[in-house]
């Protein structure tokens, strides 16, 4: 009797306490700052940037700061003040008397949070004493403040209700925690053909275009891999009605709009969410793959099913590589004593550099209580200066500046301009001023860069993905893969066309899948990508005597070279890229003795951290993760940029040229009059 007791209170308990909703604990999202951020001077701002999701329904977040501060500091002095989104939540004295890292934990309002990207902005008094115990009169190398990289944001939330939509489908499906966590992929049938498998290319790359995560791939396979499946909450399935899986074909209404029409619809299996993109029709199919490369059309997709006609207007916007980019939208503030920075990124081609005529033009304007005599702005263009200017209180409400980018600084490919403002203040001895007191500036929307590029066509790994992409979009891409996809394929897949997406930013170009036995002969214009071995590749094994690591006949190992002597075993464990020219066609051949192999070589270039570490048009590696990489095309001869294309690029010597020549026209014509003048007099 007292043992069913017993077991009846448990369970009464048991039953009394179990509570789901509790039982399910909040997710939590880290952002580490992720390399050590150093703030130099009596008063300093440091920024760290993280993403609330708009799906996410946040409890709470709090920020982990690990840190080190100059042992000179002075401590009823110094401060650190932490803000969300330019709103203070939070200021402390840091303890000098406890020596070396020291680490806080402090909780950030969640009512101050936003949707999408936060600024956590920590501003830093760091005041130090002279050996008499007065505070130093300048900024000087002790006045210093390190936070570690270990430094981190922590945010706790659960997932909102999913509505089902094509666009939260795509919103969740590149969203920083399902990336993160790898619960999302792009997936093919094991039957599928030409048009399925470009399509699904197109698709990831358009995904990894705003896949934030730089050192996270999507996933891509096919659909019946259990790996592909497991574990994913998130799926994109291309597929022709054909070869969709019964469970999910069962869900499917009105086929017969399949013979011309694609469809998205999601469907939901499980604890999969997966996003059918299918139709009977291949160029349906085609189009539905730029569809998603145009990430803000997919985002307008507020309904469980889209169906796609062939003529619908999909198109991104044409780009225009030299054109005027505004430095920022909103405007940016900065506030400090001493040397302050804004740093803004430019993105442009690998393959394009900067020419003549290309400037940065400053609209800006500043604190009028400064020592106008030692203040000044400085414009930097990855890290280098290309001209200063004197800030004055005649023009603190309004001033202007514009230097044009130097062409000894060879700028390639994405670049960094940096605004640097001295902010001295007049008679500040030892600093200690009113927070209302501490000067400022603000960079205006109006701030521009006025790009003009000159285009390179080496085929090189530096230029990379030139040819394949060019100005944005695919540029009559082919990639040929062997007929039977391995594990080892799709995932050399995954790797290629994630880091394609990166560069990817519009849906006009052209990308065409073939298998090998689809494969006939390249049309003119074409740029391939070549994937796979020599023995299941025809494009690989008809370019091998044109390949700069060549194979054996057999296809089983490397040969040695002019650069490498390559050992036969070892020359079985390489994988390799190699940018190429056969028949005249540019070839990218991603290949290795054995789909493990190629896998490798792909890794060379599946990040752009990864395609860092290689340079010239010939690389390899082995399974320690070895690099050799070389530049066997001889380079061609450097080709001075044209006078006529210096001219036409810089608006100064236009105007002045338009000038002397109209000046030339006048006295021309007053030479004439007076000669004819001349004439009549004497007749």
């Amino acid at each position: 009797m007292k043992k069913l007791t017993v077991i009846g209170l448990l369970m009464f308990a048991v039953l009394f306490l179990y509570r789901p909703d509790v039982l399910a604990a909040d997710k939590n999202y880290q952002t580490v700052f992720g390399t050590d951020k150093t703030a130099q001077g009596k008063f300093t701002t440091t920024k760290q940037n993280f993403t609330v999701e708009n799906y996410w329904d946040v409890s709470n977040a709090n920020v982990k700061l690990v840190y080190t501060i100059t042992q000179l500091s002075e401590k009823e002095v110094s401060t650190m003040t932490l803000k969300i989104n330019d709103v203070a939540f939070y200021s402390f004295k840091p303890d000098k008397a406890d020596k070396g890292t020291k680490q806080i934990e402090i909780e950030i309002p969640k009512d101050k949070l936003k949707k999408g990207v936060n600024v956590l902005s920590i501003e830093s008094f760091v005041y130090t004493d002279l050996p008499d115990g007065r505070c130093t009169i300048d900024d000087t190398p002790a006045n210093w403040l390190q936070f570690d990289k270990t430094s981190a944001v922590n945010v706790s939330y659960s997932d909102k209700a999913f509505q089902k939509t094509i666009a939260e489908f795509g919103e969740r499906f590149t969203g920083i925690d399902t990336v993160k966590s790898e619960q999302g992929a792009v997936a093919v049938s094991n039957k599928a053909g030409d048009a399925e498998l470009g399509a699904a290319l197109e698709g990831l790359s358009g995904f990894s275009a705003v896949n934030t995560l730089e050192d996270k791939n999507i996933a891509f396979g096919q659909y019946e891999e259990a790996k592909t499946r497991d574990g994913k909450n998130y799926l994109v399935l291309f597929s022709s009605y054909d070869n969709l899986p019964n469970d999910l074909k069962s869900q499917i209404k009105d086929d017969n709009k399949l013979e011309k029409q694609a469809l998205f619809q999601v469907v939901t299996v499980g604890n999969t969410n997966t996003l059918v993109v299918t139709s009977k029709s291949n160029d349906a199919l085609k189009k539905a793959g730029k569809l998603i490369a145009n990430q803000n059309y997919l985002s307008q997709l507020g309904t469980n099913t889209k169906w796609l006609t062939t003529d619908e207007k999909i198109d991104t916007p044409a780009t225009n590589v030299d054109k005027n980019t505004k430095l920022t939208t909103t405007g940016d503030k900065l506030k400090g004593i001493g040397h302050i920075t804004q740093d803004y990124f430019i993105s442009m081609p690998a393959n394009r550099s900067a020419s003549t005529g290309t400037e940065v033009s400053l609209d800006f304007r500043y604190a009028q209580n400064l020592d106008f005599e030692h203040s000044l702005v400085t414009i930097l263009v990855n890290g280098k200066p290309i001209g200063s200017q004197k800030l004055t209180a005649k023009k603190a409400n309004g001033d202007k500046l514009t230097f044009q980018i130097p062409s000894d600084l060879n700028v390639k490919g994405d670049f960094s301009v940096t605004v640097a403002f001295d902010l001295v203040l007049t008679n500040n001895y030892c600093g200690f001023i009113a927070d209302s007191e501490i000067p400022w500036a603000y960079i205006t929307p109006e701030s521009k860069i006025n790009l003009n590029t000159s285009e390179e066509t080496d085929l090189l790994f530096e230029q990379y993905p030139y040819p394949f992409i060019a100005n944005g979009d695919f540029n009559n891409a082919v990639v040929v893969v062997p007929d039977k996809l391995t594990t080892e394929d799709t995932d050399s897949l995954a790797n290629i066309f994630n880091l394609l997406g990166r560069f990817h930013d519009g849906n006009r170009g052209d990308l065409t899948a073939v298998h090998a036995a689809n494969w006939k002969k390249p049309k003119e214009g074409s740029n391939i990508i070549a994937v796979g071995t020599m023995n299941n590749n025809p494009v690989i094994k008809n370019a091998n005597d044109d390949l700069y690591f060549q194979y054996n006949k057999t296809g089983d190992y490397f040969l040695s070279n002019e650069k490498i002597s390559i050992e036969k075993n070892y020359g079985k464990q390489l994988g390799s890229v190699q940018l190429i020219t056969s028949d005249g066609v540019p070839i990218l051949a991603v290949t290795g003795p054995g789909a493990k192999q190629t896998e490798l070589g792909s890794d060379l270039i599946a990040t752009k951290a990864n395609l860092a570490k290689i340079y010239g048009d010939g690389a390899i590696v082995d399974t320690d993760n070895t690099i050799h990489s070389y530049r066997f095309k001889k380079a061609a001869d450097t080709q001075e940029e044209s006078f006529g294309s210096k001219i036409s690029n810089n608006k100064e010597v236009t105007v002045f040229g338009a000038f002397a020549l109209l000046t030339v026209v006048i006295l021309v014509v007053a030479v004439l009059l007076i000669l004819r003048k001349y004439r009549r007099s004497r007749k």
